[in-house]
């Protein structure tokens, strides 16, 4: 996990971000949390429990998504657990080699950050036609290398950057290419609500979700996915977790950045229908590729989202993208 920051996230060779939660030797890691290197209880805050990349494309006329990680999967082998690590963890740092530091011992001249992780991990088995006997999982033959880069500077140790290279490894064209994050958020502080404690108080159902797009003063959209605890646990929660497409090899004024969001497991929202989980390659491309629609009236907040708390998960994506511009403006 990053360390050198004040955000610890989990990052692994297999796509997935975060781990659950769930203890390791008996201590709990950071899976998403901000500050890490803090005495004050109230300024632990876990953001999510696992997120993940999705990667959607049209294959022969066929929609496929590749997914890290999707609601309620979280074993390798399952259907929506997709992706398969073809290395280890390297890490870098920038930090000199003489210093008493504890990185100085992965100096490295090359490296972007302070922590460098560098990883492989691909979405098909020993051919690029090959689901590893996963169900419904049609590989989209690709081959993934991530860099995520962290800070110890005080301007820039709440935020991890996340830089994905894919590889269309298979003999088939992959054409409008999304690429995008999907995350269990749930904001909360563990020594407010103790997840672990049967009755601790802990609970999922008390987020709301959004999506940003204003314009920030040097003339760019926002466009950042949003999560907050609607209370804001007596003050033991009160900040936010934000996830924003920075860009990539097309530049962004090809790209269009869409938001989705849909409540655990709910694949039939009856209070918010449009806000519906996907179940297959087909609806989970459709939310890829474009955003939700906002409402209006008691039921939405101001900008337009679901007012009820609940157990919301949310998906930001990008695209489309591809190696050729049909025109100078797609």
């Amino acid at each position: 996990y990053t360390s050198v920051g004040q955000l610890g996230m989990t990052v692994t060779n297999f796509g997935v971000l975060g781990n659950g939660w769930n203890k390791i030797n008996g201590e709990i890691l950071p899976s998403c949390q901000y500050k890490q290197h803090t005495e004050v209880l109230r300024e632990q805050v876990e953001y999510f429990s696992y997120a993940g990349l999705w990667i959607g494309g049209i294959v022969n006329g066929q929609r496929r998504v590749s997914t890290s990680i999707v609601d309620g999967v979280f074993d390798s082998g399952d259907e929506g657990f997709e992706y398969f690590a073809t290395s280890g963890m390297g890490i870098k740092s920038s930090i000199s080699s003489t210093s008493e530091d504890p990185m100085a011992q992965y100096y490295d001249p090359s490296s972007v950050s302070h922590q460098d992780f560098i990883t492989d991990f691909k979405d098909y088995g020993s051919s690029n036609n090959d689901n590893n006997g996963i169900t419904n999982h049609n590989p989209l033959g690709i081959d993934i290398h991530l860099e995520s880069y962290t800070w110890n500077f005080s301007y820039a140790d709440a935020f991890v950057l996340l830089k994905y290279t894919i590889t269309n490894s298979s003999q088939d064209d992959i054409e409008n290419l999304y690429a995008g994050f999907w995350a269990d958020a749930s904001v909360a502080n563990f020594n407010y609500t103790d997840y672990y404690t049967p009755g601790g108080g802990f609970s999922w159902y008390d987020n709301l979700d959004g999506f940003d797009t204003t314009v920030d003063e040097a003339g760019f959209t926002r466009d950042l996915a949003y999560q907050y605890d609607a209370d804001g646990d007596d003050g033991w929660a009160e900040s936010y977790l934000g996830i924003s497409i920075l860009g990539g090899s097309i530049p962004m004024k090809y790209l269009k950045t869409n938001y989705y969001q849909w409540v655990w497991t709910n694949s039939n929202n009856s209070d918010y229908p449009a806000y519906s989980m996907p179940i297959d390659d087909n609806e989970r491309y459709e939310k890829m590729s474009s955003s939700v629609p906002k409402g209006t009236g008691p039921d939405y907040t101001s900008e337009g989202y679901p007012a009820s708390e609940n157990s919301w998960l949310f998906l930001i994506s990008a695209g489309p993208t591809g190696s050729i511009p049909n025109a100078d403006t797609t």
